[in-house]
């Protein structure tokens, strides 16, 4: 590819809630498609994504003419904030800003929003919120607008067989009498069903009504789920029932085998090329 065919990519601040976020933009050579997409990270990631999926998605998509925004939540990656005062409502209205900060930089009026796990929970919160969000791709979305029980319990579970097949390992038991075992972080994990600081949820975020948002967004959304994943039953029968409250088609995709972050190279090319086919189809 020549020099002047190039895609480009810049990196650059803006502002939301008083902090300096961090922010990668990637630009297409050519003709630009009149949607954007916005990433959306996790709740303890930063604007790479978990593997590195969200810089992996975004070459993939501007090569093929996405205008594709990466950007650190406050208080995460490279971005100003106190992670411990970072909640939900302050993760959407980063979200409004970035959309802000898009709209001014290129003139895009028309949005995307592309969230992995927590970053999917912002997608909603945020989406009917933004003048012109066209449409979601909710990779691994938490149940919002209805009870985590049974999510939770499945979680809870499976962290206790993945510790359970560790106590079978000799390396386990060398690091036990090593002193190495970080025995505070299993015990976190254990009680905290897998959650980290913060999750438990703020008052700020009870306070959202994600149902109401949930079902008042009007374009397409895509569910992207492992199929190996713990919770994935609870969330697409949920999100299945609420997706045909709110009148929308329902659209689903499985990944065979995979974990809730899709960690192995198969896997993430099946996500990042799915979502990007929906996206030119949808859109």
């Amino acid at each position: 590819m020549t020099e002047h065919g190039a895609p480009r990519q810049e990196h650059f601040w803006f502002e939301s809630g008083g902090c300096r976020l961090a922010a990668a933009l990637h630009i297409p050579a050519g003709e630009r498609k009149p949607v954007a997409l916005v990433l959306l990270h996790g709740w303890a990631g930063y604007r790479v994504g978990a593997h590195q999926m969200f810089v992996k998605l975004a070459r993939a998509a501007v090569n093929r003419g996405f205008v594709c925004l990466r950007f650190d939540f406050r208080g995460r990656g490279d971005s100003e904030g106190d992670a411990f005062a970072a909640t939900l409502a302050t993760m959407i209205a980063d979200t409004q800003a970035a959309c802000a900060e898009l709209a001014a930089r290129l003139g895009v009026q028309r949005f995307a929003l592309i969230g992995d796990c927590s970053g999917s929970e912002v997608a909603i919160g945020a989406g009917p919120l933004i003048d012109g969000c066209s449409a979601w791709v909710l990779w691994s979305a938490p149940i919002v607008g209805g009870s985590r029980e049974s999510m939770d319990r499945a979680k809870r579970r499976n962290i206790l067989r993945q510790y359970a097949a560790k106590l079978l390992r000799r390396e386990t038991w060398a690091k036990l009498f090593r002193g190495k075992l970080q025995l505070h972080m299993i015990r976190r994990a254990i009680l905290g069903g897998g959650k980290g600081a913060g999750e438990q949820g703020s008052a700020s975020d009870k306070a959202i009504d994600w149902l109401g948002r949930f079902l008042s967004f009007r374009g397409p959304v895509l569910f992207i789920y492992g199929s190996a994943d713990p919770t994935t039953a609870d969330s697409v029968a949920h999100f299945e029932r609420l997706t045909r409250e709110a009148g929308r088609a329902w659209h689903l995709h499985l990944v065979e085998g995979a974990n809730h972050a899709f960690y192995s190279v198969k896997w993430e090319r099946e996500v990042i090329g799915r979502t990007l086919d929906w996206l030119e189809r949808e859109l």
